[in-house]
């Protein structure tokens, strides 16, 4: 059987216009921002991820060759990431994240750029990285920041209530002097030890934490009121933590004489 003239002339075209869609299928390599900005951040203390992701809106295979993290405080910013590096790909319609950590060595504004190269057009794709780094400083946060002991009979203690002593800043935490009970019931309350105890005198370091014990020990009836006071070198220093328990008589004590 012999092919038509039209036949023929069709045959080129559908084999031409398959090539010219084969040569068509392009990757296309969409990234989700193209800069970063992060919040105040304390030097040496690294922030929370901020993600960007790759997504390949193209027809074709993305290959990305390299990820870099490059610029002036290029050390500042730390990058991870799951995406397919060559000879791996990335498939049309799939994606890829890069996540984004801020540690600054140093205060003031930092700047740096990821780099992601591949062989899509436009490649290198860029994200501009900028953040301000604040100077380093210890902050003290007590939990619970009040202790209520509740009723407590006269002459009895309580059990052990332990305040614990954070340091959530950049720097160390000097505490100048012994950990005192100050207020108008502060001879109902006393200081107790654990394994964890806070020094009295000497530093906590950023991130680390320390116990504070106290008792109450009521030597009369009614509302009682004290607090703990440290001397640090951190901002709000005094630091103040109040103290509250109610002295009840015994059970079984005779009724007061009139």
């Amino acid at each position: 059987m012999r092919l038509s003239h039209w036949s023929t002339s069709l045959a080129v075209i559908l084999i031409l216009s398959a090539g010219n869609l084969a040569e068509a299928a392009e990757p296309l390599a969409a990234v989700s921002a193209n800069q970063l900005t992060f919040a105040s951040q304390p030097r040496g203390i690294a922030s929370a991820a901020q993600i960007v992701t790759i997504t390949n809106n193209g027809a074709a295979e993305l290959t990305i060759s390299e990820i870099t993290v490059a610029g002036e405080n290029a050390a500042d910013f730390v990058e991870t990431n799951n995406c397919p590096l060559s000879p791996s790909t990335l498939a049309p319609k799939a994606f890829c994240e890069l996540r984004v950590v801020f540690r600054p060595s140093a205060s003031g504004e930092r700047v740096a750029t990821i780099s992601i190269s591949d062989n899509a057009s436009g490649s290198p794709q860029s994200v501009a990285l900028k953040g301000v780094a604040t100077e380093a400083a210890p902050v003290a946060t007590f939990a619970p920041g009040a202790v209520s002991f509740g009723r407590q009979a006269i002459g009895t203690s309580s059990a052990q209530h332990v305040i614990v002593l954070t340091n959530t800043g950049s720097a160390p935490l000097s505490i100048s002097s012994a950990i005192s009970l100050d207020g108008p019931a502060h001879a109902e309350f006393r200081l107790s030890r654990t394994s964890a105890s806070c020094p009295d005198g000497g530093e906590l370091a950023p991130g680390a934490r320390c116990e504070i014990a106290v008792i109450f020990a009521p030597a009369s009836e009614g509302a009682k009121n004290a607090q703990v006071t440290l001397l640090d070198n951190a901002a709000g220093n005094p630091h103040a933590v109040s103290l509250s328990g109610t002295g009840a008589a015994a059970q079984g004590a005779p009724p007061p004489s009139f």
